[in-house]
């Protein structure tokens, strides 16, 4: 939120974007000095707080230079039923509040040592109505505290496992599989590159490979044009989320790929992202499409990607320039449904899903019989 200047993240003081090591991983997260903040106004409305987590995957680190590590760990329950305090704990520490969103009155507050400890979160009792989390910097004026967000996950191995002859599948002009001695890759777009990038890149944002625009075949992917059972693999970034009928993609691409082919996917995960203010898909929608033969989204996809009525100017506008949206809102969770079922119903054999909480994405592979 804080990369995009997103109006969901109000921040005070010395707050960046900071990577940092923990428990052997490189994290995301907030660099925040002595005294700064961060709110999140009218939290519930985000998907992985309405059912008010003890948790959310978030890590308190002091990244101060002279930090001393503490005697014992530190929890402090400022306003609950029960209270561990202890006096040799140096700072800094982290105060998060839960507060009333038009008076500001703290609901419930809760005091967090930094020696990488697991934020919780202080939940009031019985509240109703708007509520914000504040998250505060308290200490020295030299602390430092790393507010880390989520675990940076690695598409190494879905990398590794595009060989043999596969499909990157809506890369625009910047494909991340790429040629090599034991991969050979076709991109697939609704559109030749030349045109692609006259419309989308007009401005140069994204840089361009000419070099491997003989490897673009024009085509959608409900019907990769490419014979049954020819593909080793097909590659998909942040494209699953935009089709509709995902039964039917997956079945589809299914045939495409030989026996043992792999079906690789980041997806993006609404944890993580703008879509977090909206509920998972279910089974039952993409059944529903799946039985009605529905491959473009629709006026109610329109509807809840935008958050409008159907008689909404704006919803209709974009259906008419046929606005590229989210279709579907996936994460772990209800992925692993889908994926279930595709084991079960569509030809593939096993899966596996890597996932961190918080994260903008996660990474799927899928192996067909």
């Amino acid at each position: 939120m804080l990369r995009r200047g997103d109006r969901n993240l109000v921040t005070t003081g010395d707050v960046a974007l900071a990577i940092g090591p923990m428990a052997g991983h490189n994290w995301r997260g907030l660099r925040l000095s002595h005294n700064a903040s961060i709110r999140i106004p009218d939290v519930l409305r985000f998907h992985s707080l309405r059912s008010w987590p003890d948790t959310c995957g978030w890590f308190a680190q002091d990244v101060s230079k002279k930090a001393e590590k503490p005697k014992r760990p530190f929890f402090h329950l400022a306003s609950g039923s029960s209270s561990v305090t202890t006096t040799d704990i140096p700072p800094p520490h982290l105060n998060l509040s839960v507060r009333d969103h038009e008076t500001d009155k703290i609901l419930n507050e809760i005091k967090i040592g930094c020696w990488e400890n697991p934020v919780h979160l202080p939940w009031p009792k019985g509240a109703h109505g708007k509520i914000d989390l504040v998250v505060e910097v308290a200490g020295r004026e030299s602390d430092v505290i790393f507010l880390a967000n989520h675990r940076a996950l690695s598409r190494k191995s879905l990398f590794d496992a595009a060989r043999g002859v596969g499909v990157e599948i809506g890369p625009g002009a910047q494909p991340q599989i790429l040629p090599g001695s034991d991969v050979s890759v076709s991109y697939l777009e609704q559109m030749p590159p030349e045109e692609w990038n006259r419309l989308y890149n007009g401005g140069g944002k994204y840089p361009v490979r000419p070099e491997l625009w003989d490897n673009y075949i024009v085509g959608d992917a409900l019907d990769i044009p490419v014979p049954d059972a020819s593909l080793d693999f097909i590659f998909s970034s942040h494209v699953f989320e935009h089709l509709a009928n995902p039964i039917g993609h997956l079945e589809r691409w299914a045939r495409k790929l030989a026996p043992g082919g792999k079906l690789l996917c980041v997806i993006p995960d609404l944890g993580g992202t703008k879509d977090s203010v909206q509920s998972r898909s279910d089974m039952h929608e993409w059944a529903s499409e799946y039985e009605q033969g529905i491959w473009e989204p629709s006026l109610a996809h329109y509807m809840r990607h935008l958050r409008q009525e159907a008689d909404s100017p704006r919803v209709h506008a974009a259906m008419d320039r046929k606005e590229s949206i989210h279709v579907h809102y996936y994460d772990n969770v209800n992925f692993q449904s889908l994926a279930d079922f595709a084991v079960g119903n569509l030809g593939y054999a096993s899966y596996s899903i890597e996932h961190t909480p918080n994260h903008k994405d996660f990474h799927v592979i899928l192996i067909k019989s």
